[in-house]
This record gives C-alpha cells, structure tokens and sequence, in this order.
C-alpha cells in the first residue's frame, strides 16, 4: 500500500467548523490536500458538463470533482464529518462542566427550541464563559478529527 501523505490538524478542523450542507471535502491522501467542493460543483463533473459554461473561478474545483469521481486508486477520503459531528451535543455537554449552577440553568434553558444557537451565544457571552466555550469546542473538534484520521491510518501534523 502506499504510503499516505500527512494532513494538517487545524485544516480538518477547520472544515468542520464551516462545513454546510450544501458542500463536501474530500482529502487527497497523495498531497495531503484538503478539497471543498459544492454540491453543484459534483453535479457538473458527474454531469460531464462542459467547463467553458462556468466562471473560471470554479471551473478549478470542477476539474477537482472529476478527478474525484473517477478516483480509482482510491487516492481520495470523503472527509464531509457532518453525520459525525454535532454541535448540539458537544453545547450539551459543555453547559454539563460548567461549575455554577445558575449559568448551567440558564444555558441549558437557552438551548430549548427555534433559536438556540444564538441564545446559547449570546448566553456565554453573558456569562462570560465564551472564550471556555470555544476552547472546549476546538479540544472536541480535535478529537473527533484525530480519531477519524486514525481510522482511516492518516498521519497528522499538528
């Protein structure tokens, strides 16, 4: 087998973080690239759709999701975690560790119903536990990638 090209830590992390679900990225496990691709940019190279009807800014990661379609060598993972990661979950077990009992009432109460992210947002900017919020978060968003790096026997450079 040959061997695997190194992938950068806060690249995965990153894609995470600002993954939507209206895009996939895959890592070329040659190089080492991260690729962001969207759903019509997969759409045109699965529809063999002729480059010259899009910008040149996208016909790029057109030819991109070619080389990924036609993948034989298995050279590239699909690395779309949205399945894999949830926020929610992750905001719940957060307000779990946090000490005082009223911030945890309060916060857990925020993230009831249509607009919680926001209300548990604008709750940790309140309670003056953001910047824990988004260090707790990085640390989960790391092990989550490097769990799946694991699996998928990827080497890390941090």
């Amino acid at each position: 087998m040959k061997k695997k090209a190194t992938v950068k830590l806060d690249d995965l992390i990153n894609e995470i973080d600002i993954q939507m679900d209206e895009t996939f990225t895959y890592i070329n496990t040659h190089t080492g690239e991260v690729i962001t691709l969207t759903r019509e940019e997969i759409r045109a190279a699965e529809d063999e759709e002729p480059l010259e009807k899009f910008p040149d800014w996208q016909r790029e990661n057109i030819e991109k999701a070619i080389k990924i379609i036609e993948d034989e060598n298995d050279a590239y993972l699909d690395f779309t975690l949205r399945n894999e990661y949830h926020e929610y979950e992750i905001i719940e077990e957060f307000i779990g560790i946090l000490s005082e009992v009223e911030v945890r009432e309060e916060l857990f109460g925020a993230i009831q119903g249509r607009g919680a992210f926001r209300r548990f947002k604008d709750g940790i900017i309140e309670h003056d536990v953001e910047k824990q919020w988004y260090e707790f978060k990085e640390k989960k968003l790391k092990e989550l990638v490097i769990e799946w790096c694991e699996a998928k026997d990827l080497v890390i450079e941090e």
